[in-house]
């Protein structure tokens, strides 16, 4: 019994120390900070040689969608918005949480990692899961040859202005409530609503069933031997590891499925 309980207790105080060292983390984090005093162990999921940070919806307000929104507003059956899609059943945040923790778990060695200005990515592409995930988007121009794709007038709702000088450094155009371009990072209202803004082809066709998962992080620091992260992306389909977003593919030959006709 009292080697028990001297193991319970060295685990009680482990925990406790790897919530005291992620709260710390994130108020060193410009993008993150918010969320320094409302974490607790139940924010902090074990993924192999990472945790991974989930931010459940409503922790900051009715407006903070948390970790996936970005992945339901895009990547769900429902959203019009062209790109890759999830199956239905994997559209809950405990479904996500577990779909990003098993790919960590299944491949800890990221495809790449990039280094930028506003901290380290972590990046896994094409990674086969093993099992049906959702259907792809995507078709090169040399598939579909004679096709005459439309333009659409791609916008999604920026969830973290903190976020804008990043998206604004891959060339993106972002756009404020009005409709309005900005035109530097350090002329946004961080109270202010913004969109990304991306032009991009479209052309008809059934979107394709597919097995490979799509992970970008971003790295946090460490919590004794593992590697705190927090998700900027996850998505179905093929990927191609020189876009890094949809104006890329567009500028490599690639068109959006709408998945009509």
């Amino acid at each position: 019994m009292k080697l028990i309980l001297e193991r319970w207790n060295k685990f009680v105080n482990e925990a406790e120390g790897d919530l005291a060292k992620a709260k710390e983390t994130l108020k060193g984090n410009n993008y993150l900070k918010d969320y320094a005093d409302t974490i607790t162990d139940e924010n902090l999921v074990e993924a192999g040689n990472y945790i991974f940070l989930y931010i459940p919806p409503g922790t900051l307000g009715e407006d903070d969608k948390g970790t996936f929104q970005h992945t339901k507003a895009s990547h769900s059956r429902e959203s019009d918005l062209p790109g890759s899609k999830f199956n239905d059943n994997l559209m809950t945040d405990e479904a996500l949480t577990t779909l990003v923790a098993n790919l960590l778990k299944k491949q800890p060695e990221p495809t790449e990692t990039d280094q930028t200005p506003y901290g380290t990515k972590l990046k896994w592409w094409n990674i086969e899961m093993g099992t049906s995930i959702g259907l792809d988007s995507i078709i090169h121009k040399d598939e579909v040859p004679g096709a005459n794709p439309r333009t659409f007038d791609f916008r999604e709702k920026i969830g973290n202005n903190r976020g804008i000088p990043d998206i604004m450094s891959q060339g993106l155009t972002v756009l404020d409530a009005e409709g309005n371009k900005l035109t530097s990072p350090e002329d946004a209202d961080p109270e202010g609503q913004y969109f990304i803004q991306q032009d991009i082809p479209v052309i008809d066709g059934p979107l394709q069933p597919t097995e490979k998962a799509n992970l970008i992080v971003g790295e946090l620091g460490a919590i004794g031997s593992k590697t705190l992260v927090s998700l900027i992306t996850v998505f179905p389909g093929v990927s191609e590891p020189k876009a890094m977003n949809k104006k890329d593919y567009a500028k490599l030959g690639y068109y959006f499925l709408t998945g009509r006709g």
